[in-house]
């Protein structure tokens, strides 16, 4: 589609997530969402332009592509932003057993595999009962991790927090973490893939236990760690949420509009939304609201 370069493209595409199977995984998105998944579906990657997943419009004229294929192809769509890739990915995480005791790298880090670090924030959208998650470390040396990490005693050292629907944690890398089981949450962090395990219960898929990355999480692990941060912090990506009761008008971003419908449900001007959908608004558009929905915007 040619365009000007100057010209701004109203724009309001729905996203079809890509969906992932997980050892951890659970049912939670077919029973909150209605999503087409079995009983071990882990993530859905709801704005994802990601190498190894793409989410897909579902309306307009670029129905049936992917989001990686728009942002290579159609920059107008996305404010001509100068970087080489997509720089976010927005998902959904359903635990229904432990996720693996992990940690993600900065982006220096990451860089040697042609690959973004991995800064994340969580919003919990479902907790069971009593349900905790891990969030740093109480080592004082790469010595003391790396002993619990072998004499399998890594969890004695794991801070841990109770959890409630609504609660938010801000993620940055180098930060050891694990999300545990009857959580499902939605993440919003920077476009990588990379995942450094150090433990995982001793779990197995496929008959032989899961490849665990000692070392190069030893590399990346802050030491002593930060405290817990319950505030987003705008790094990489921003991040605010937004109650709609009436009409509104907006402006996208200069990159675009980011968006998770959280709950409820209502119309991004003539396009019909309900909890659980993924939108992405072009870039400076100005579009309306309407109907009774709670949402969250990611911009870059």
């Amino acid at each position: 589609m040619e365009t000007d370069e100057n010209e701004v493209i109203q724009m309001i595409l729905k996203l079809e997530p890509v969906y992932f199977e997980k050892v951890w995984g659970g049912d939670a998105f077919r029973r909150l969402y209605e999503y087409p998944t079995g009983d071990n579906c882990g993530e859905a990657w709801g704005i994802s332009a990601h190498p190894h997943g793409s989410s897909t419009v579902l309306n307009g004229p670029y129905k049936g592509q992917t989001l990686r294929t728009l942002f290579e192809q159609e920059s107008h769509l996305f404010g001509n932003y100068h970087g080489d890739r997509f720089p976010i990915l927005v998902k959904l995480i359903s635990a229904k057993t432990d996720l693996s005791i992990q940690v993600h790298p900065n982006d220096d880090y990451a860089k040697q595999f042609d690959s973004l670090g991995k800064e994340e924030c969580w919003f919990i959208l479902d907790a069971a009962d009593n349900t905790d998650i891990l969030i740093g470390h109480d080592a004082t040396t790469k010595d003391e991790l790396r002993q619990a990490i072998h004499n399998n005693t890594i969890t004695d050292l794991m801070r841990r927090y109770p959890i409630q629907t609504g609660d938010f944690f801000y993620i940055e890398a180098g930060t050891i973490h694990a999300i545990c089981g009857g959580t499902t949450l939605l993440e919003v962090q920077q476009s990588s893939d990379i995942t450094y395990r150090v433990y995982d219960y001793n779990r197995l898929h496929n008959g032989t236990l899961r490849e665990l990355h000692v070392e190069r999480a030893l590399d990346v692990i802050n030491v002593p760690d930060n405290p817990l941060r319950t505030t987003h912090k705008n790094r990489y990506f921003n991040y605010n949420f937004y109650d709609n009761n009436s009409k509104q008008t907006h402006q996208a971003n200069r990159h675009g509009d980011y968006i998770f419908v959280l709950d409820g449900s209502g119309r991004f001007d003539d396009v019909n939304v309900k909890a659980g959908d993924f939108v992405m608004v072009s870039a400076n558009a100005t579009y309306e609201t309407d109907g009774p929905f709670r949402y969250q915007v990611t911009t870059f």
